[in-house]
């Protein structure tokens, strides 16, 4: 009797605790577009040196809600959309983006953002420090 007693309240007590789980959800799951806290108008300042002289340049960077538009060295911009992003750890962003150049071809680029501050970020395309060799930081402007 007391073992029927005591395996009944073991069953109920099991039985309570699988139906009142609750569900974990990822933090870390793919949002549409670009996070807010990106959004603006950035610059880094760069400098491209060819025999003696040297050229200084602005690198921009437009981060709209659903395209990112970069121009570095004065040159033609890259345009990056259909953008998905995550977040990684505090301020620090992966988007995953396809950069029209010709037509879009179906590489998916990753660009990781990591924004030190309100007006300071760092940007790496593919793992590498996008647009200068220097890990300038970019400046919202």
């Amino acid at each position: 009797m007391k073992l029927t007693k005591l395996l009944l309240t073991f069953l109920t007590a099991l039985i309570v605790a699988l139906c009142y789980q609750e569900v974990v959800r990822s933090a870390s799951s793919w949002h549409p577009g670009t996070p807010t806290a990106l959004r603006g108008n950035w610059k880094q300042k760069s400098a491209v040196g060819d025999g003696g002289t040297r050229h200084g340049y602005d690198n921009k960077v437009k981060i709209a809600k659903h395209s990112l538009e970069a121009t570095y060295f004065g040159g033609m911009p890259d345009l990056f959309t259909h953008i998905k992003w995550r977040r990684i750890n505090h301020n620090t962003y992966a988007l995953h983006a396809r950069r029209f150049s010709d037509g879009y071809n179906h590489k998916v680029h990753r660009l990781t953002i990591k924004r030190i501050s309100h007006n300071r970020m760092y940007m790496h395309l593919d793992g590498h420090s996008y647009f200068s060799t220097r890990h300038k930081p970019f400046v919202r402007y």
